[in-house]
Parts: structure tokens; sequence; C-alpha cells
């Protein structure tokens, strides 16, 4: 008992109990459940956000042993908007608290949330506290609305609760209460740290979470004042666990400062040996989380840069992180493959689908559970739904080079997987998809998507070739097709429209002058009366060239217009032969641009003297960078990168130059 009131004298606050209290929204059946049980969620969605649901699904968060655990959850309409579902609690559990959705829209309870405290656990007090402490949000699963956060004397009081009925929490919660305890009186602990921590190192046999919440318990400590406690507490627990958390983390630092290559991979090769992955997959220290990755990947791209050997990443798939293999699959599949279909560098496609094909289907294993890292803050398919959404990028890189050697079984499938994410929000994907139908004989399903496609305004000029080709066939007269595309995006291009006027600018530019591709030099004083069209690109710059279909759809309407002038000003070049490599790639993509060449800067000795007179000017940074500048000169729009849809570019052009011809001045 004289411990129990040391602890409480500790962590000590004056409040009283705030009763949880769900009113008959959310209960459970038994009312009292043991961990291990069976029980019944019933949620009752009347006058919730969910009230008009005709699904309801949902995770259920259950604190267990002091971690928090996430399950998916379907429930079943019981009539009168009140929907239950039935679990099996897990062992150690201790305190539950419930999100329930339908599609995008979440319910989490409010201010009191959808919580349920097992008495009896180990836990269940702390677990109420901790979960609402905004003190503590990196601790525990981010679902509770800011109206439901407490205090931290609050916080504070609930550790005390679970001391008062569970003293055996002690070595679980120190860190919480220090820290809660540092911060309710905004003033230095040391006393308190320092007992708390002896404490617990007199337990024998700690777990990774114990050693780890020591280490970060002495973090609460100001320095150098506290260095001696500090340092000794470090020395004891590598003496105790030499092959432990603050071991581990001091290899980690050790490994990515190495300077020396061969010393890196030879510590490396030591460490796997000594801290195998399988042995702390219950904790993610600070340290794992800022140096780890970088410290496999310094190995794994210095392999590849200085000796051109990609077996060591192709070899590691199985043992690397979530987040390397999508870093893999960028930098190995995704880059190299753009390059190659964008005409900067051609590579072997042959070798890109070898390394895929070893990346890919690995990244989908990993969607069969939950990395440590976001184990009781995502639950299954939250998780999956995260992965297909990071990876959706490259499963369409996949898709596509699937595509090419013919593996359209395959493709489809990678289509079909990334459809939620990609579907009439990309116009390559819209292409590839639309192609994928029409090439399985669905030409009705094949029409009607490129159809979206067009009303969403995310279409490619191939699209627009095919659905016109199909237009036709259906009996339709050629010259009708434009008016007949024009109808599918009246009303999303009116809104759009209404807003790019909206943000249009009028200031003045100074001039410029440069060599044409079409001979002689082209100055903007001598474009008076007219509407200049600039997109600054390089050949070295794939978005620049992705953007290029959508140009050259704006460059054919106006291409009767003498009034309007499009110039794409190649800028940034480093090689020498770069004049002769850009008219060959615009020759072979069937482009009538007329080419500008930036002049030499005499401040950077780079050949970017306009773009970098402009982007000083109006401050903008990279390219592709489009300007469009009105009869008198002046500078009336401007936007930086490219989006990813031909059409919607097109129409952004059109709708400022046709503004422009017709605006009263």
């Amino acid at each position: 008992m004289k411990k129990i009131k040391l602890i409480l004298f500790f962590f000590g606050i004056t409040s009283t109990l705030l009763a949880q209290t769900s009113g008959q929204k959310f209960f459970l059946t038994p009312e009292h459940p043991n961990a291990g049980e069976e029980i019944t969620i019933t949620y009752d969605a009347a006058d919730s956000p969910l009230a008009n649901a005709k699904h309801v699904e949902g995770v259920v968060y259950t604190y267990d042993n002091f971690r928090w655990l996430a399950d998916d959850i379907t429930l079943k309409s019981t009539g009168d908007k009140k929907w239950q579902t039935k679990m099996k609690l897990s062992d150690k559990a201790a305190f539950i608290t419930c999100v329930f959705k339908s599609d995008t829209i979440k319910d989490n309870g409010g201010k009191m949330t959808y919580s349920w405290i097992l008495e009896k656990g180990l836990g269940s007090y702390v677990g109420w506290g901790f979960l609402r402490s905004p003190d503590l949000q990196d601790q525990v699963p981010n679902i509770v609305h800011d109206s439901a956060f407490i205090k931290k004397e609050v916080s504070l009081f609930w550790i005390n609760n679970e001391l008062k009925y569970h003293p055996e929490s002690r070595t679980h919660v120190f860190y919480e209460g220090s820290k809660l305890k540092q911060l309710e009186t905004g003033e230095q602990q040391p006393k308190l740290i320092k007992r708390e921590v002896r404490f617990v190192l007199g337990e024998k046999n700690l777990d990774n979470p114990t050693q780890y919440n020591i280490q970060k318990t002495i973090g609460l400590m100001a320095q150098p004042e506290h260095k001696v406690f500090t340092d000794s507490v470090q020395n004891v627990l590598l003496k105790r666990y030499p092959n432990g958390v603050w071991a581990r983390d001091l290899e980690i630092k050790k490994i990515f400062s190495e300077p020396d290559f061969d010393k890196k991979v030879a510590m490396y090769n030591a460490f796997e040996k000594n801290f195998p992955q399988s042995n702390f997959q219950d904790v993610v220290t600070d340290t794992e989380s800022l140096y780890y990755d970088k410290m496999f990947k310094a190995i794994a791209y210095t392999y590849i840069v200085k000796n051109k050997d990609y077996s060591y990443s192709i070899n590691s798939v199985k043992k690397v992180s979530y987040t390397i293999l999508l870093d893999y699959a960028w930098h190995l599949v995704g880059i190299p493959f753009d390059r190659d279909q964008d005409g900067i560098e051609k590579t072997s496609l042959e070798t890109l689908k070898k390394y895929a094909d070893a990346i890919f289907p690995e990244m989908e294993s990993r969607e069969a559970f939950v990395p440590k890292e976001y184990v009781g803050k995502l639950s299954l398919k939250e998780w999956q739904e995260q992965c297909v959404k990071f990876g959706s990028r490259d499963f369409f890189t996949y898709a596509k080079l699937l595509e090419i050697f013919k593996n359209y079984d395959l493709s489809k499938k990678y289509l079909e997987k990334i459809k939620p994410v990609m579907q009439f929000n990309d116009a390559s994907y819209n292409e590839v998809y639309s192609r994928m139908l029409l090439r399985d004989g669905k030409t009705a399903e094949g029409k009607a998507y490129l159809v979206s496609a067009a009303k969403a305004n995310k279409i490619t000029p191939a699209s627009i070739a095919t659905l016109k080709d199909l237009f036709v066939k259906e009996g339709n007269k050629e010259a009708d097709f434009d008016t007949y595309f024009h109808s599918l995006k009246s009303d999303t291009n009116e809104e759009h429209k209404k807003k790019l006027i909206s943000e249009l600018i009028n200031l003045p530019i100074d001039g410029f002058e440069m060599e044409s591709s079409r001979g002689g030099k082209v100055k903007l004083a001598d474009q008076k009366g007219k509407i200049v069209i600039l997109d600054f690109w390089a050949m070295w710059c794939g978005p620049c060239k992705n953007a290029m279909p959508g140009m050259n759809m704006a460059v054919n309407k106006y291409k009767a217009d003498d009034n309007v002038k499009f110039y794409f000003v190649d800028t940034q070049e480093y090689i020498k032969d770069f004049k002769t490599q850009t008219q060959a790639f615009i020759k072979e993509k069937g482009f009538d641009f007329t080419i500008l060449y930036d002049s030499k800067n005499p401040k950077t000795g780079k050949l970017d003297a306009v773009y970098y007179k402009y982007s000083k000017a109006f401050h903008f940074s990279g390219i592709p960078e489009k300007m469009i500048i009105d009869q008198d000169g002046k500078l009336r729009w401007m936007s930086n990168g490219y989006f990813g849809s031909p059409s919607e570019l097109a129409d952004e052009i059109s709708i400022i130059v046709d503004y422009l011809k017709t605006e009263k001045k």
C-alpha cells in the first residue's frame, strides 16, 4: 500500500472522475465483458452522421497488454437505424473504442467517443486516458475528435486510477506519467524520473517496449546537468541487454554515419546477425524511423552508382520495409521506364520487367499484414487501402510494362487493382484502361468509359481519336464529332472557365530575344497585338514532354490564327547537341512547334537567361512553366507543372486565349 501511495504522489493531481457514458448510441452485450469473451456491439445511427447509411462498417481499436490493436468489423442492420456485429475480444483486452463508417463518412462518437472500459483488464484506465490525451497522440490511434481531448491533469488522473486498481501496471505507464507530470507542472521532474527509472530497472527481463520507454523517459531530462544519470542508465541498458533496443539504436546510427562503404557493408552484415528484425517487431524507435531505411538505401544504391550492381537491391526485396519497396519500384522501374517512354534515355525493357517481377509481387504480399509502425493505428483493410493509394503510380507503370510484353491478363489485374484511385483522375490511366476494355471486345463498355473520361476532362489525344473512331462506326458523321465531344465537357468546362478567368493577372513583363528553330530570332517586342504563349521545357524534363500532347491540341486549334503564337522555350539544357536532339524529338512526335533556344545567362553561365529573368521576376521555379502574354504585352496567366490531363491543359489554354481575344479594355 505504501508503494501505491508513493506512486499517487508522483503523478498526483486533484480531480473528479469524468464518467464514461455513451447513452444508448453505443453499447456492448454483455455489459461487463471479460477479455477473450464474445461480445455484441450495437450502434444506433439515428441522429448521427450515418443516419442514412445503406451499409455500415468500422474499426474496433483494442488496448491489449498496453499495446493497441485494430480490427475491421462489418455490421448488419437490425432495423430502426440500429446496427450490430459480434466479435471476440482479444485475450488481454482492457479497453475498446470504435469508429463507424459508411463510404467516406465516419462517426467517431464526438466528445465522448464510442468507448468501453473493461475494468478488470490491466491498462483499462490508461487506455481511456491515453486515447484522449493530445500530448500522447503519437502513441495512440489518431481517431478522436478534438472535442474529446482532455487536460494533462485529467490524463494523470486516469494514470492514478490505473495504479490504484492495477499497481502492477507501473512498469508500463512510467514514461507517460513522467512526461505528463512534467508538462502539467511546466517544470523538470528529475526526482520523479530517477525514482521511476530505478524502479523499472529493478525488474528483470525487460521487454523491448519497456527498454525503449526507459530511453524516452531519460530523454525528458535536461542536459547536461543530468548527463551522469542518463549515461549511467544507458550503460546499464547496454550491459544487461547487449542485443537490446538501445544497443540497436546506437549501431544504426554508427552504420548510417560510416563514410567508408566497405566498412559500412561489413557493419551492416554484422548488424543483421546481432539484431535480427524478427526480434524487434514490437517496437519502433525514433532512431529506427529516422535512420534505418536511409542506412539500408545508402548501401543498396551505392552498389548501383559505384558498380552498376542492381543485384543487392533486387535480392533484398523480401527483407526491406514497404517504404523501401516503393522506393525500389520508383527508382529501379518507374523512372527508367518513364525516361524510356518519353524518349529521354533508352533502357532495356526486359531488364525493367525482370526487376518489376521481383518487386511488385512482394509489394502485394505485404498487404497481407500491417507493418509494425502502423499496428494499432490502421486496420488491415485501411492498410490495404493505403497500399493501393501509395503504390498506384508504380502499379500503373507495371501494368503498362506488362501490356508491352503482351501479358494482358496480369496487366488487367493491376489496372483493376488501382482503378478506385486512378479512374477518371488520370488521363493516361484512362487511355490504357479503355484500351484494355476494347482489346477484350467490350466495345460498349470501352466507349462508355471514354465518355466518362471526357466528361471528367481527363482524356488523351489518343483516347479522343479512339472515341472519334467509335463515334463514326456507330453511323455518325465525322464532321459532327467536335460538337459531340465538346458537349460532353460543357458543365465542368463552364465551372473551370469561371475559376481560370478569376485568377487572371495583369503584370508588366520584360522583353526577350531568342534564336528560333525556324531560323532567325524572335522578339517579344515584335509580338504587339498578338497573344503569346510561352512553354518553358527541356529535353531532360519528363513532365514537360508529358504536357506536350495537350499543348499540341491547343496549337492545332489556333494554327490558322496568326494573332496567337506558341513558343516552346528550350531552357537549361546541358548537352552539346541538344538542338539536334530537340528537333529529332519534335519530329518523332509529329509536333509542329516553334522552338526558341534560351540564351546563355551571364550570371550562371547556363542556358537559362530568359527563364532565370522571369523566374526571379514572377517568383516561380521548375519546369514546365507556361505563361500567356496579351496583345498589349502584359503577363496575364502563369501555370507551373503538369497535372496529367492533355484535354484539361488544352482547355485551360483555350479558355484564356479566347477570353483575351474578346476582352473589353
